[in-house]
């Protein structure tokens, strides 16, 4: 398991010496892209919009280096709030979607009896009806595999409320999914 404290000296390296000359600001962009992407991805499906908006972050993030105060914190929260609101701009006249690999939702044992697309269906269904905050919860703790002090940065909430918020959700969650479950069956 990599050592956070060691890959945030890093990369508070890598932004000194970016900040003095742009091409050292590689490392940065080779760690981040990928993520930054798939965040991309499940909130537009089109892989053009995606390499777009990812563009345009980095633009912004390459073109405000210079004031980029140094907090100690992972440089892909202040990174991610770019794009979370070139994320915003895009569909400002549109709502925003979001998209979960079939791999990825198929999570819960008690669920196993139910048919795949009755259970991907009843996940969906509920998923779709959850605020966007609760949404960008989940997709930062389980698909992007972000520490709690990364969610609290990009959230802008406190660690331990962001622990509390997930495992709140988790537990609606799983007793809305019980509930809808035991209804199909009778």
């Amino acid at each position: 398991m990599p050592d956070l404290n060691a890959d945030i000296e890093q990369e508070r390296i890598w932004i000194i010496k970016a900040k003095k000359d742009i091409t050292a600001f590689k490392p940065l962009y080779e760690k981040y892209y990928d993520a930054l992407f798939r965040f991309f991805v499940r909130r537009t499906d089109d892989e053009e919009i995606c390499a777009d908006l990812c563009s345009t972050t980095f633009f912004k993030a390459l073109d405000s280096l210079s004031s980029y105060q140094w907090q100690g914190k992972p440089f892909g929260a202040w990174l991610f709030k770019i794009g979370q609101n070139e994320l915003r701009k895009h569909y400002r006249d549109r709502k925003p979607i979001f998209v979960i690999e079939q791999d990825k939702l198929n999570c819960c044992d008690h669920f196993q009896e139910l048919s795949e697309p009755d259970y991907l269906q009843l996940l969906i269904t509920i998923l779709d009806e959850l605020p966007e905050d609760d949404l960008r919860l989940l997709e930062l703790k389980f698909f992007e595999m972000c520490s709690f002090e990364e969610i609290s940065t990009l959230m802008g909430i406190g660690i331990s409320a962001t622990k509390m918020r997930l495992y709140r959700l988790l537990d609606k969650l799983k007793k809305r999914l019980i509930k809808e479950d035991d209804k199909a069956r009778l």
